[in-house]
């Protein structure tokens, strides 16, 4: 019963992930200005994805061989941890300036 449920969920998660990029595609063949700045967005995310998955390291402890982590996994996942803190103390710094800003602009 739990795997007829799990394929449902993944089911439903595909159609729900193909809806949601036929519907940008749409929009963003509508409104070209908006898409341009889109791209930029996803652009910058990738690029900073690659730096981040080039700093990583693929060291392997013991403990992580054990339990089957390849090297490649490891580099990604210390490129996601980074580009997660990358990200996360970006929005912070964006945050604060915005604030600053304010103050001093009154």
């Amino acid at each position: 019963m739990i795997d007829v449920g799990l394929w449902i969920s993944y089911i439903l998660f595909i159609g729900a992930l193909a809806g949601m990029a036929v519907y940008s595609l749409i929009n963003m063949l509508r409104d070209t200005k908006n898409a341009k700045g889109t791209l930029i967005g996803v652009g910058v995310l990738v690029g900073l994805f690659l730096v981040t998955f080039l700093l990583s390291s693929n060291e392997l402890l013991p403990k992580y061989v054990d339990l089957g982590i390849t090297p490649s996994q490891s580099k990604m996942i210390g490129a996601g941890l980074l580009m997660s803190y990358l990200v996360g103390f970006g929005t912070i710094a964006v945050a604060v300036y915005a604030e600053v800003r304010k103050i001093f602009m009154k």
